[in-house]
């Protein structure tokens, strides 16, 4: 696998990192992964850090994931998910993946840098802090 998951349950947020290119397939498997986690709830936080990888996905298979999001929203319930994403490619994906999900319980949002992303959560640590407590 390309990526590893965490569940920090202390911090109520899941820390998915790509370590490698993800494909659509990938990425699906992964949200499958999160929501079967030990400790999986409603309302769990997530920062997905796409700074160490690729992601080859397409414009129609961004679209197919945010169809896939939506029929994982009622999992998730009302919460936050922070892309972290510094290739331009893996940006400008995440940006088509929050437009298409606005609408959603979830509420997504990308940065290209963490101090951009600290605070967005809403979760009272940095996204920096967090995943320095979350380790792989």
């Amino acid at each position: 696998m390309s990526h590893t998951i965490k569940l920090n349950e202390e911090l109520g947020v899941i820390v998915l990192r790509a370590k490698r290119s993800m494909d659509v397939v990938e990425i699906k498997t992964a949200f499958e992964e999160m929501v079967h986690l030990p400790g999986f709830r409603e309302g769990l936080s997530l920062v997905v850090d796409f700074r160490g990888s690729e992601t080859p996905v397409s414009g129609p298979e961004v679209r197919r994931l945010a169809e896939y999001a939506r029929r994982a929203d009622a999992k998730w319930g009302t919460t936050k998910w922070a892309f972290l994403a510094s290739a331009d490619t893996a940006y400008g994906l995440s940006r088509i993946f929050m437009a298409l999900t606005s609408e959603h319980q979830v509420e997504t949002h990308v940065f290209r840098t963490l101090a951009d992303a600290n605070g967005w959560l809403g979760l009272g640590v940095n996204v920096d802090e967090i995943l320095v407590r979350t380790p792989d």
